[in-house]
């Protein structure tokens, strides 16, 4: 009789682990923080925006040097002295092109991003020696870029709502106010939420919940019906459900900012660590600016 061999079972695999009372406080100062630079930065932003074009303009490149020195230092980014450069020359040509060139609405944009690519590897060329990393040097050139020229659709979003003969003259800063205090009060608030309670997790590693998108969501609708609710265009609900969408986008798009955050090494200095709050508060409004233009122009239509 063949004797039975005893065969062992593989282990199981380790689960995943909660995450220790001290990760724990750290993420929650870490959305505090990010909850703080939006709330200081969003109320600048919607003041300017309510203000007039100049004032607008001046917020738009002020959240630009901010988000661009905190992505290049709070990141890390291999190439961080030509990204600077690059991000710059970017901004610069969209808010240039906004201007100067309104009638075209976000057409200019378009070509703005077209100049960045070779000039992206150029600067990958320009590094010599230090060339190391390069993709990851490039791909986070791109996104730099990518926010840096997308934020300058606000400025458009106000040229496209100034002097409308069917809202009447004056509208263009309630409008331009609502969307982007929309933007940063989603930001905010799905931090708070999430500081609090982050239920459902989107990764037990993250603390980012449904809950906190939710209100995002509920926030952005908010205030976009407190701005809007009386102006002709954006009634029977558009001015809630324009606030709703620019809130659940902020919302989602600051949950893979967080992402991005929770996955980059920290740095040791003060300003990488300053850094990492102010790119991951900024870069769900600057990149969801022409997403929400195109909202504004179809419920105007």
């Amino acid at each position: 009789m063949a004797a039975v061999t005893d065969v062992g079972t593989a282990p199981a695999a380790d689960a995943p682990s909660s995450p220790s009372p001290a990760t724990t406080a750290a993420a929650g100062r870490d959305l505090l923080a990010v909850a703080a630079v939006a709330l200081v930065v969003g109320a600048g932003a919607t003041a300017a925006a309510y203000g007039g074009a100049t004032a607008l303009l001046v917020a738009v490149v002020a959240v630009q040097t901010l988000f661009g020195l905190g992505w290049v230092l709070g990141t890390g980014m291999p190439g961080r002295r030509g990204g600077v450069v690059v991000g710059a020359l970017a901004a610069a040509g969209a808010d240039v092109a906004v201007s100067l060139y309104p009638q075209d609405r976000l057409g200019p944009l378009v070509a703005v991003l077209a100049l960045a690519v070779p000039v992206a590897f150029v600067h990958q060329l320009l590094r010599g020696a230090a060339r190391v990393q390069l993709v990851s040097s490039l791909s986070a050139v791109a996104l730099l870029v990518l926010a840096q020229v997308s934020v300058s659709a606000w400025v458009q979003l106000r040229h496209e709502f100034t002097g409308s003969a069917r809202l009447g003259t004056g509208i263009e800063g309630r409008v331009s106010a609502a969307v982007v205090g929309a933007a940063f009060a989603a930001v905010l608030v799905g931090c708070l939420v999430d500081v609090v309670v982050s239920v459902p997790r989107f990764d037990p590693a993250v603390p980012r919940g449904v809950l906190g998108l939710v209100a995002a969501a509920a926030v952005g609708a908010a205030a976009a019906y407190l701005a809007l609710r009386d102006v002709r265009d954006f009634g029977d609900g558009r001015a809630v459900f324009l606030g709703a969408a620019v809130g659940a986008l902020a919302g989602l798009l600051a949950i893979a900012a967080t992402f991005v955050a929770h996955t980059t090494p920290r740095g040791t200095s003060w300003l990488a660590r300053l850094g990492r709050p102010v790119y991951t508060a900024l870069l769900p409004v600057c990149v969801l600016a022409p997403a929400a233009f195109l909202l504004c122009l179809a419920i105007r239509s």
